[in-house]
């Protein structure tokens, strides 16, 4: 028996008056009507209607069972309303986890367009290096860099990681432009320190990987304090091209072209820049339109 679809032919036959005229309500045959309540009443252990030749009236207690049966029936259309509301104009919060420099340098110019777009999501945006686990830790959508991902998640690549030389024009005037390696060495590096290590320079060589003995003038786990360093002459570093695009466009800092392969990581190419999502997830639809948002606002890069 469909207790759903009983409790609603119950309704009906409260609403017209008998089993008829709520079959024509319903849109079934009377008999369908007629197992329904039979099976309702079965099943309650309870008379729910008084039937006669001409009238079928409710009970004492199919009364009583009626409004109950009005109140969960509204409940339910109230319910699928707002999925069907929720399918139209996606809502809810949406946990994304994000590296800090690149939230703050590529998501946070973003954002401001994909709320306008979309008022009723709320954005929970955390800024950690920490490699979280998406089913784990609720994360919606994660932005992480390095190597693919393992099959258990989709990796969408949003753009290039590579980290190559950089300076300032006016540094490049003062101390000379490094073509290769020895010459290199002769100038000062500006380190980036991540969570677990400061990451100092590596060449290939030989098929292996060797540090680049070279002074330090400067390390700094902010992306923001390595560009001050660059601007103000300290010395050279190796940043990926989006954490300082606008500045390269300007003429502020240039690429330093050098003979060498060179990785802030011996033996570990950084790779690419990747949203992370769980594939089940996409059919919600704030996660669907948040994934083709990013994937459509990169796809140019």
């Amino acid at each position: 028996m469909d207790k759903l679809k009983a409790m609603y032919h119950l309704c009906c036959i409260a609403e017209v008056g008998s089993f008829s005229a709520a079959a024509k309500l319903a849109g079934v045959p009377v008999s369908t009507v007629s197992r329904s309540i039979q099976s309702l009443e079965s099943e309650l252990g309870a008379a729910l209607l008084k039937r006669s030749t001409r009238h079928v009236a409710l009970t004492e207690i199919g009364k009583i069972y009626l409004n109950e049966c009005k109140d969960i029936l509204a409940a339910i259309d109230r319910v699928e309303g707002r999925v069907g509301s929720y399918q139209n104009a996606p809502s809810g919060v949406l946990r994304i986890s994000a590296l800090p420099h690149y939230g703050e340098f590529r998501l946070l110019p973003l954002l401001e367009e994909f709320q306008q777009r979309y008022p009723k999501i709320v954005i929970d945006l955390e800024l950690s290096s920490y490699a979280a686990d998406l089913q784990r830790d609720g994360i919606d959508i994660a932005i992480r860099g390095g190597r693919e991902p393992d099959g258990r998640v989709i990796a969408q690549r949003l753009e290039d990681n590579t980290h190559r030389l950089c300076a300032s024009q006016s540094y490049i005037n003062k101390f000379g432009m490094p073509h290769n390696l020895s010459e290199l060495v002769r100038h000062r590096a500006i380190l980036y320190r991540s969570p677990a290590q400061v990451l100092h320079w590596h060449v290939e060589s030989q098929g292996g990987w060797r540090r680049i003995d070279i002074d330090t003038a400067q390390i700094s786990n902010s992306l923001r304090v390595i560009r001050q360093g660059l601007l103000t002459d300290q010395g050279v570093a190796m940043l990926p091209s989006w954490s300082i695009e606008d500045d390269i466009a300007d003429g502020r800092l240039c690429w330093i072209p050098i003979q060498e392969t060179l990785s802030v990581i011996a033996d570990q190419p950084v790779g690419s820049v990747y949203m992370l999502y769980q594939q089940p997830q996409y059919t919600i639809p704030k996660i669907k339109v948040a994934v083709d948002f990013f994937k459509n606002a990169f796809s140019g890069r």
